[in-house]
């Protein structure tokens, strides 16, 4: 595995890295104006640069200096997005790694719905090997989405990432709310490395039974609906790592918020709070769940595990 690493202010080595948060978002475009580019909106989008670097500097002093933005094709990630990836990384000191790939097909443009999954495999492969269109800025990971079920589309858009992972070594993380199984079995008959694949938003419509499947396997579980009950007592889902560590399976675990703005309309930016009235900025990860998980056992050796070595996984090349 290669230890330099491409962000979007330029090669760093994971050496000289020392948190990251493996799935969060800066500014999302999926509401009334879903999927059209930020640079429409300047006026949103110079007020969300401002909001989004005072986060990233509140990040930095928390020891966070990594993040991984898991925004796909399809809700806003253009050439436009990438340079204001690069502006916040600028001004807040903390690395920002981009995705290629397409979110769910509601969500795709035209050209996506055309593309056979080679075609789209040859998108994402020059993303992630020269640039996001003239940007220069290399795509870090793939990324698939599946929600209720693997339609014709959903599988397609499994399939080139697919491609794209055989010929890069390029991670593969899916937004997966369900199919979890199918969703391995898919990618693993089409030769992806069960260690490479990362599952978004596993703690939730889960079970102990299903995660232990999933690490037994050796797919890795990106966490994200933390203080968010709705999807999944918490007092459950801090027991599912315990019960991880406890299997010997401390290197399946990642943690991160799924915290994005979002443009919602001509007039206004949104936050992502999920009924959580502290759930307001990256950092809540690390002021509000990490001690709770700290309380419940997780000791500092574990945390720097999921906090630094399993991110920096996702991001090295094989």
């Amino acid at each position: 595995m290669t230890d330099l690493l491409h962000s979007a202010t330029g090669p760093v080595h994971a050496s000289e890295l020392r948190w990251l948060h493996p799935h969060e978002h800066l500014l999302l475009s999926m509401s009334e104006y879903r999927g059209e580019s930020i640079a429409l909106y300047p006026g949103n989008s110079e007020y969300a640069r401002r909001r989004i670097v005072t986060m990233l500097c509140e990040l930095k002093e928390h020891g966070v200096d990594g993040l991984i933005d898991t925004t796909p094709i399809g809700i806003g990630r253009d050439e436009a997005y990438v340079e204001f990836a690069r502006s916040v990384s600028e001004a807040s000191g903390v690395r920002i790694f981009l995705s290629t790939g397409l979110y769910a097909p509601s969500h795709w443009p035209d050209w996506a719905h055309e593309y056979s999954a080679e075609r789209l495999a040859d998108r994402f492969t020059a993303e992630l090997e020269t640039g996001i269109g003239e940007t220069g800025v290399r795509a870090c990971v793939l990324k698939a989405a599946v929600n209720h079920e693997i339609t014709a589309h959903e599988e397609k858009s499994l399939s080139a990432c697919a491609l794209a992972h055989g010929r890069t070594g390029a991670a593969v993380q899916v937004h997966a709310t369900g199919c979890r199984r199918e969703i391995v079995d898919i990618l693993t008959s089409q030769g992806v490395d069960p260690t490479r694949l990362h599952l978004a938003h596993v703690d939730m419509n889960t079970s102990a039974e299903e995660f232990l499947w999933l690490a037994e396997r050796g797919v890795r579980l990106v966490t994200t609906n933390w203080d968010f009950p709705h999807h999944m007592d918490q007092e459950e889902a801090r027991g599912l790592l315990k019960l991880l560590i406890g299997k010997g399976h401390l290197d399946k675990i990642l943690l991160s918020l799924d915290f994005a703005l979002t443009i919602e309309s001509r007039w206004c930016v949104g936050t992502w709070t999920w009924d959580n009235p502290d759930r307001t900025s990256y950092a809540y990860l690390e002021t509000g769940v990490l001690p709770k998980l700290r309380e419940a056992g997780l000791a500092e050796a574990h945390l720097q595990t999921i906090m630094r070595d399993n991110p920096l996984g996702m991001l090295r090349r094989r």
